[in-house]
C-alpha cells in the first residue's frame, strides 16, 4: 500500500510528531485558495477541460490546490489562479499521454511528489484526512498524481541535458548587461573570468527555461485541448 518511505511518515504519526490536523488545516485555509468539500456536503462536479477525449474535472483543480506546492499570487484573481493551474493539469496531462510508451512508473518516481504533498500539509494524518474528505483511498490519490508524477519524470530526463553556453555569449553579457548593472548600483565589478560561471549559469537557467516553454507549445499544438472553465464565473 505504502512504500517504504511513506512508512516513516507513518511511524512519526504513531510517536505523535506529526502535526494535529486541527492546526494544519486551518492554516492551509488561511494561506491558499481552498474549496474543501465538508463531508455531509454533495456537490456536482463540472468539466474544467477536455485534452483530446480525456477530461480534467473542475474538482480535480481543487485537488491540486490542496496537494500540490501552488501558491495564488497576491494581485492574481481566484478565476485567474483557477486556469493557471488547470493549464498546469492540462501539461501534465498532455506530457504523460505524449511519453507513455518512453517510461515505466516506479514506486521511487512517486515518492519524490508524495512526499512533497506530505511536507507541503504537515503529516500523513492530515493527507489522510484531506484525501477521505474527497472520497479518496490512498489508491486514488496514486492515480490522481500520476500524471503529475510522469510529467516531472519527463522533464528530469530532459534536464539531463546540459545546454551548452559560448563563451561569447558570457562575454557579451557581461559587457551589456552586467557592467552596467553595477555601474547603476553604484558597486565595484567582478572581473569577466571572475563572473564568467555564475554568467553561464544565468544563462543556461534562461534558454533552459525558454526551451521548455517551447517545446511544451511545440506537444501542445498536436493535441485538441478545450478550456471550459474559461467560460465559468468563479467567485
Amino acid at each position: 500500500m505504502y512504500s517504504k518511505k511513506i512508512y516513516k511518515y507513518l511511524i512519526m504519526f504513531v510517536l505523535g510528531i506529526g502535526w494535529g490536523i486541527a492546526f494544519c488545516i486551518p492554516s492551509l485555509l488561511v494561506a491558499q485558495v481552498t474549496v474543501t468539500p465538508p463531508n455531509n456536503t454533495v456537490r456536482i462536479d463540472k468539466i474544467a477541460a477536455c485534452v483530446n477525449d480525456e477530461l480534467i474535472m473542475y474538482s480535480d483543480i481543487e485537488k491540486a490546490i490542496h496537494l500540490f506546492s501552488i501558491l495564488k499570487e497576491k494581485d492574481e484573481t481566484r478565476k485567474q489562479f483557477y486556469l493557471r493551474v488547470l493549464d498546469d493539469l492540462v501539461n501534465y496531462k498532455i506530457i504523460s499521454m505524449e511519453y507513455k510508451n518512453d517510461y515505466t512508473l516506479e514506486e521511487a518516481d512517486y515518492d519524490e511528489v508524495q512526499t512533497a504533498v506530505i511536507e507541503k500539509l504537515g503529516s500523513l494524518e492530515t493527507l489522510n484526512t484531506l484525501l477521505k474528505s474527497y472520497q479518496m483511498e490512498w489508491a486514488d490519490f496514486k492515480v490522481f498524481i500520476r500524471e503529475r508524477v510522469a510529467y516531472e519524470k519527463v522533464l528530469n530526463k530532459m534536464g539531463k541535458v546540459k545546454i551548452p553556453i559560448k563563451f561569447s555569449d558570457i562575454e557579451a553579457f557581461y559587457n551589456t548587461d552586467y557592467l552596467p548593472s553595477q555601474e547603476s548600483l553604484g558597486l565595484k565589478p567582478r572581473t569577466l573570468i571572475e563572473m564568467s560561471t555564475i554568467i553561464e549559469n544565468h544563462l543556461r537557467k534562461e534558454r533552459t527555461h525558454q526551451d521548455l516553454e517551447n517545446w511544451l507549445t511545440d506537444i501542445r499544438a498536436s493535441y485538441t485541448v478545450e478550456n471550459k472553465l474559461i467560460y465559468e464565473s468563479i467567485k
